[in-house]
């Protein structure tokens, strides 16, 4: 169903006076007008709009900050300032639901201060960072909580704005940063222009490309095209502002004049219904021509009302009942809302990703079942050729979650093991039934790069840990990692049948111990999962045992046969990684047997298989030179909090700005951290110790922490070094 202030119709007219065209012969169609409202927020002049929208016609109004030098929006210190005006402007109007944030960014002429000193360029970081303050403003306003705030039209052909990544100063590529920068689900549409160089109609289908180094781009109408690919399904899209330009060779100056129609509108009209019905996904919902009067300067290139020849090719346009559709809502959709992978992931790591989707589809994502919905992931080489990894996370989602509504959750994902660079996509699944991709779902997809795993590497781990049992109140002990001495072997002595799951339940519903006993599980196979942080302190080795030893329970009876060559080579990374990791000698490998008396892990444990454990995992540590500093294979790392049950979520908002300016590598990892050049802490001592900061800068990472202590003034102080463009308080 339309809402009120909105129009089925693709026809529109930029000014009032041209609806009466539509409505004669029934196309009430849009109307957009511009307001320039500056950036005094104690302003409280407003417009009505109801005489348009009660007779049932679209109205979509575009809000700049002024005019030449006043910028259309203002300068970055007066964002605020623009955004209450924004929103006070919004409140005190009537008939409007869909507005438009400034004109044509990209362009030289649209900047603040423009041809003085005082002129600052917009860059896509600073256009999203004005847009978020008046969106949310907006939206913040009784009865105009669900409005429809458009990004702004970029400039076709315009390559005024060039900056780091975009150094031809593309405008297609301008618009795809914005949305980028907002991140899917913070912006409501998107506004887009469409001209071609002359009145010729041929021009609206013309496929002709532009001159190096825009030789990728359409030359004409079809612009819209190049906007479209990169505007995801499914997102609002209007065409604002089209109209044959200037074009010197022709002679022609605008809109043609004379009395006989031409055919440039009806060609329009009818190549964007010819869109709509090829792509019901990316409707475009509005084609609005420019203009019906204007200013006087404009009147005789643009006054449509000046024109006849434009009117009868209107009025022949009108003819046809050109409308845009909603799609039929599938069954499988998904929008990420957020979502941080890190551009660059250390080859076998596992990370976790927060994450905020929301459910497009007409299912509801059941949590639990038989076939539960989860997100899931894949890798892909430059080849676009799938690239296995040992573990492919399926992630569970917290609760169900019905249609419309949104959920999060930290998603675990597990990097290649080879070093490269690569496309990770981000796909839910429904299990057992069909992956959402094979239903249409785009997913997300994200270029990372892969570094090259410090030695001794990581093995490849899976963490299982928030998969098993617990008791209902009791919960173990936690330790610095400092007293860890020990790396204590077990064998599990049951068949491998018995899987660290039942191991789990067993633990805690017949011995009524807080959890699983050991930190690692290492299947016959090799496999190896992680069942408890290091810093538990679980039951497994006696009183000192539990106190100064990791367990790893090797699955399997070994009273009279070694473990086999798999499970041994696993379990000697494992323990390579361990020891270099935590600093310490290869004497720190016990068997259980050292700390009580007891068999485990196997009479066949000192006679057959210690020994050639020991050498393997001596071997890899030579291979390491461990005596060399930890390497550093990345930049700039984020550190966030973690615990068992919770995360720094609200921490992890706060920095979004700051993440969207520097795109910096988040995260809750401290061993990860460690290899990166610079590491910021985001949270107190209470949060993350002074100890972990002292590991950090004794692995050679140069260290600083935000100090604010809520979320809040986390997000105060990492705002306002984003707007600095100040990626360190203090470190250089």
């Amino acid at each position: 169903m339309i809402a009120s202030g909105e129009s089925a119709f693709l026809f529109g007219i930029h000014d009032r006076g041209g609806e009466t065209l539509m409505a004669s012969v029934g196309r009430k169609g849009w109307v957009l007008i511009q307001e320039v409202i500056g950036h005094d927020p104690k302003d409280t002049r407003a417009n009505s709009y109801e005489d348009l929208s009660k007779q049932g016609f679209g109205v979509i109004v575009l809000l700049e900050n002024g005019h030449t030098t006043a910028g259309t929006i203002p300068h970055s210190a007066l964002y605020d300032d623009f955004a209450a005006r924004c929103a006070s402007f919004v409140r005190h109007s009537s008939g409007c639901h869909i507005w438009v944030i400034g004109n044509h960014p990209n362009a030289a002429l649209a900047r603040p201060g423009y041809n003085s000193p005082q002129e600052e360029v917009i860059t896509p970081h600073l256009y999203a960072r004005c847009y978020k303050r008046c969106r949310d403003a907006i939206r913040s306003q009784p009865d105009h909580q669900d409005d429809m705030v458009l990004l702004a039209a970029t400039a076709p052909f315009c390559a005024d704005t060039a900056y780091p990544g975009n150094r031809r100063g593309d405008w297609v590529r301008y618009q795809q940063d914005v949305m980028l920068l907002l991140g899917p689900g913070n912006y409501d549409g998107v506004a887009i222009h469409a001209y071609t160089h002359g009145c010729d109609h041929a021009y609206i289908v013309s496929d002709e490309k532009m001159e190096p180094p825009f030789s990728d781009r359409h030359a004409q109408f079809r612009t819209y095209q190049d906007s479209m690919a990169i505007i995801p399904p499914r997102v609002p899209v209007f065409i604002t502002d089209a109209r044959p330009l200037p074009d010197e060779a022709s002679g022609t100056a605008g809109w043609p004049d004379g009395s006989v129609a031409s055919a440039w509108v009806q060609a329009a009209y009818g190549e964007i219904e010819r869109w709509n019905q090829q792509y019901p996904d990316r409707q475009i919902r509005s084609l609005i021509l420019y203009r019906w009067d204007g200013p006087e300067d404009e009147a005789e290139r643009w006054s449509i009302q000046r024109h006849p020849a434009v009117i009868e090719d209107f009025r022949r346009a009108l003819a046809n009942d050109y409308r845009w559709r909603l799609p039929m809502r599938p069954e499988y959709r998904a929008t990420f809302l957020t979502q941080n992978t890190p551009g660059k992931m250390v080859a076998g790591e596992t990370i976790y990703v927060p994450t905020r989707l929301r459910n497009e589809g007409t299912r509801t994502w059941l949590s639990g079942g038989s076939n539960p919905f989860c997100l899931a992931s894949r890798w892909y080489d430059e080849d676009n050729r799938e690239v296995l990894v040992p573990v492919a996370y399926h992630n569970h989602l917290p609760h169900d979650v019905p249609s419309g509504e949104e959920v999060e959750l930290l998603a675990r994902v597990m990097s290649p093991a080879t070093a490269g660079r690569y496309r990770l996509r981000w796909e839910m699944v429904h299990e057992g039934v069909t992956w959402f991709g094979r239903q249409g779902d785009s997913g997300q997809t994200v270029s990372v790069e892969v570094l090259p795993a410090p030695l001794p590497r990581k093995p490849p781990i899976e963490e299982i840990m928030d998969t098993l049992a617990q008791h209902p109140s009791r919960r173990y002990p936690r330790r610095a990692r400092e007293t860890i001495k020990s790396l204590v072997v077990h064998h599990s002595v049951v068949p491998p049948s018995v899987d660290a799951r039942l191991i789990a339940r067993y633990h805690v519903e017949q011995k009524g111990w807080p959890g699983i006993g050991y930190h690692f599980f290492i299947t016959p196979e090799g496999h190896i999962q992680q069942t408890q942080p290091l810093e538990i302190i679980s039951y497994h080795a006696g009183e000192l045992g539990n106190q100064e030893g990791v367990a790893i329970c090797l699955s399997g009876n070994f009273t009279d046969q070694p473990p086999p060559e798999a499970q041994i080579n696993a379990t000697a990374q494992l323990l390579a990684w361990l020891l270099s990791s935590l600093h310490l000698p290869l004497e720190a490998i016990r068997g259980h047997c050292d700390y009580r008396n007891t068999q485990c892990p196997g009479l066949t444990w000192a006679t057959v298989w210690r020994a050639p454990l020991l050498k393997a995992t001596e071997r890899i540590l030579n291979s390491a030179n461990p005596g060399e500093p930890t390497p550093k294979v990345l930049y700039h790392y984020l550190l966030f909090w973690q615990t068992e049950s919770h995360w720094a979520v609200e921490e992890w908002r706060a920095a979004e700005r700051y993440v969207g300016q520097f795109r910096v590598t988040m995260g809750f990892s401290v061993d990860d951290a460690m290899h990166a050049e610079y590491v910021t802490i985001v949270g107190g001592p209470d949060r993350i110790s002074n100890d972990i900061e002292a590991r950090l800068r004794a692995a050679g990472c140069k260290v600083e922490r935000i100090p604010g202590q809520t979320p809040f003034q986390i997000g105060a102080i990492l705002d306002e070094m984003a707007a600095r463009r100040q990626r360190f308080l203090k470190l250089e």
